[in-house]
């Protein structure tokens, strides 16, 4: 969860910096305009409804290991 916050204020932090502002309506556009922010957590884009997605991992534990099973893109 640390790193979804962490990726979360990055990706307000760049939409700050691209609308060159504070203002809320410019900072949502910002926001909205967002594609593969290239975070710690893998690339995150804002879609039309203004929700995150992003790949999703998928390990398996055998053994006590993780094991790499496949990516699943939005």
């Amino acid at each position: 969860m640390a790193a979804l916050g962490y990726d979360s204020a990055m990706i307000l932090a760049d939409a700050i910096k691209r609308a060159n502002s504070t203002d809320g309506p410019k900072v949502r556009d910002a926001l909205a305009a967002t594609k593969d922010f290239d975070g710690v957590t893998g690339k995150t884009t804002i879609n039309e409804k203004r929700d995150a997605t992003k790949s999703a991992v998928i390990l398996q534990i055998r053994n006590g290991a993780f094991h790499y099973v496949e990516t699943v893109n939005p």
